[in-house]
């Protein structure tokens, strides 16, 4: 009677213990995995200088195949009243082209610039759970001068996370 208690007694033993480990091994092996929510890069721009505030009209297109420079795409549709703005970045190309059209709010004359931003694009792996993601390293900055007066890189790297601004934009004044 007691090998029989004493049987009994280590199978619950075994058995909580085989019960417990399985437990344990299904939770280990479920790993939380935080993807971003938006995994697209946008490089920030920062207005700075005498028009830190634009109070004229900007619509930005992208260049949207360079074989043919006169297709492109809207970004930022007739927008008033900015400090700073975000555009996406290409995966692939090693230049992006915009086109930055200025609408002056009093004259509305309308000034177009193209800024062409060289950069190296990095494929960034999270997870084989997350969707793939390119980050970029800017290069260089080149621009016309009809309504923007200087454009400096700031920070260069750009990923989905940046608190800072990429490139600060000196635009002239709009009586100039």
């Amino acid at each position: 009677m007691a090998t029989e208690t004493t049987n009994r007694t280590m199978r619950n033993k075994i058995t909580k213990f085989v019960a417990a480990a399985a437990v344990a091994v299904s939770v280990a092996a479920c790993a939380s995995i935080d993807c971003p929510l938006n995994n697209r890069t946008y490089m920030s721009l920062k207005l700075t200088g005498n028009e830190a505030v634009l109070e004229d009209t900007l619509t930005i297109a992208a260049e949207r195949t360079p074989d043919n420079p006169d297709e492109d795409t809207v970004l930022i549709n007739r927008q008033t009243g900015l400090d700073s703005l975000a555009i996406p970045m290409s995966y692939s190309r090693t230049e992006d082209v915009y086109f930055l059209t200025l609408i002056q709010k009093d004259t509305r004359l309308k000034t177009v610039d193209t800024v062409w931003v060289t950069k190296q694009n990095e494929k960034h792996f999270e997870s084989v759970d997350c969707s793939p993601a390119v980050f970029h390293d800017i290069e260089g900055v080149r621009f016309t001068q009809h309504a923007i007066e200087d454009i400096k890189v700031n920070y260069n790297k750009v990923t989905y996370n940046d608190p800072k601004a990429h490139l600060l934009i000196y635009f002239k004044n709009s009586n100039n």
